[in-house]
């Protein structure tokens, strides 16, 4: 579960409006709410607040107990492991559809295993509706929600409910923020498996089915005393071949959950190797001053005997493809038989304290006085003085270079200054800003 505060579960079949009643009560577009039928697959987590109390909110894919569906059989699985966990279950029906075969089924199944329940309604927005909706008293229940997600109807009533049962909570200390993680890549190269070896958790939905994922999953999780979100993001295709709107959502959410991480963990396929999409989901990131791990998945399909061997060719393949991230490290796993996780979270320790690394003044000035004396800048638009660096912020580092007259210090300086800056600190899978600054300030 992820956290130990009270946690409500929606659940029902598929297109009641589930996942619209979920973005309602956490006020946040967080669920992919469509008109086709199973948009959502995996387990969504938000945080919802009402008149001072917060609880956790878990949307999930509809239900259906036909046995023949892969994707469906999966998401089963998901909710039989989380309903017996949560504080409160309930179960949404549908007022236009009324009351089907299919929700007394999954009603039976939330009796069995849920701890408390209760019936909401959707879809109520007339009186025609109202009276199809009493129908649900038909599951043996004398109180029911009718809300209408659409309109916001009746919500303030679920709500009420729900918190009269959370209990009070004490203060909590002031918290650091979590770290960010994003795991991106393409289509089925392996990230939810990633994302599940390390959270110990079957969080997402695993198929050899492309684009099985479709929301971005996130986890709270405490590593060696540090909290990290992990956001395990859909695959990312071509535009020509996105064929439903909730596909070209979840592309869009992943590209979104990029920008707002501190570390991206890029996912490729060791048997597919560098892709035109790799390169544009890198560059992204390269873009908005992401930190960048590569992470090489399926290593375990390469024959034990060619490991050393291809490990060598593959990271000369990789800084030769993708120069413009030549500072990601390479971490080559089996997210399947859970190979290679220990490297990969001791990278991540180390990249997000190189993310956060601040340089001592002195040592900052000495390296850069060693750098001038090494390389003095020159310029055809006449002389260039270049008098001090400083570091201004972190995440990423950011340096200010300032200089007499900044459009006369080439770009080629720049490089050659974070050359040296990597060569003498290190910043190993953190991109660096060096900004010229005028010393009048222009």
């Amino acid at each position: 579960m992820k956290n130990k505060g009270y946690t409500v579960l929606i659940i029902g079949r598929e297109n009641v409006g589930k996942s619209s009643i979920f973005n309602k009560l956490i006020s946040s577009q967080k669920s992919i709410v469509d008109d086709f039928p199973g948009v959502t697959r995996d387990k969504i987590y938000g945080e919802a607040e009402w008149v001072g109390k917060k609880f956790t909110v878990i949307d999930t894919g509809g239900l259906l107990f036909d046995g023949i569906d892969r994707i469906k059989n999966e998401v089963l699985k998901i909710v039989e492991g989380v309903i017996k966990e949560v504080d409160l279950a309930i179960f949404v029906g549908d007022a236009i559809a009324g009351l089907l075969p299919e929700d007394r089924q999954i009603f039976e199944f939330v009796k069995r295993n849920a701890k408390e329940y209760i019936v909401a309604v959707n879809k109520v927005d007339d009186k025609r509706q109202q009276q199809q909706a009493y129908e649900f008293h038909g599951l043996g229940v004398d109180k029911l929600f009718m809300v209408s997600a659409a309109h916001s109807r009746g919500l303030d009533d679920l709500l009420d409910y729900i918190v009269a049962r959370v209990p009070d909570e004490e203060p909590e200390e002031e918290q650091t923020a979590p770290v960010r993680i994003a795991i991106v890549g393409k289509e089925n190269v392996g990230k939810s498996s990633l994302f599940n070896a390390i959270i110990k958790e079957e969080r997402s939905i695993v198929t050899e089915i492309p684009g099985t994922t479709r929301d971005s999953i996130d986890t709270l999780v405490e590593l060696n005393g540090r909290k990290f979100l992990i956001v395990d993001t859909a695959g990312i295709k071509k535009r020509k071949r996105i064929k439903e709107k909730a596909e070209e959502y979840s592309i869009g959410r992943a590209f979104s959950n990029v920008r707002r991480c501190d570390i991206v963990i890029h996912v490729i396929d060791a048997d597919e190797g560098i892709m035109e999409m790799d390169k544009k989901i890198l560059g992204y990131a390269g873009e908005h001053y992401k930190a960048v791990i590569l992470v090489i998945n399926k290593w375990d399909l390469v024959k034990y005997e060619f490991r050393d061997s291809l490990r060598t060719k593959y990271t000369d393949y990789m800084h030769r493809m993708l120069k413009f991230v030549s500072y990601a490290p390479l971490v080559f796993t089996s997210a399947l038989n859970k190979k290679g996780l220990e490297k990969l979270l001791e990278v991540v320790f180390y990249v997000e304290n190189q993310y956060n690394s601040r340089v001592k003044t002195s040592l900052l000035n000495k390296m850069f006085r060693e750098a001038v004396y090494r390389k003095t800048p020159v310029s055809k638009k006449g002389d260039v003085k270049i008098y001090y660096m400083t570091q201004v912020s972190v995440k990423p580092p950011t340096f200010a270079v300032f200089v007499n007259r900044k459009e006369k210090l080439h770009f080629s300086y720049m490089r050659y200054l974070e050359n040296m800056l990597r060569e003498t600190f290190g910043f190993e899978g953190v991109p660096l800003k060096l900004n010229i600054r005028s010393k009048n300030g222009e």
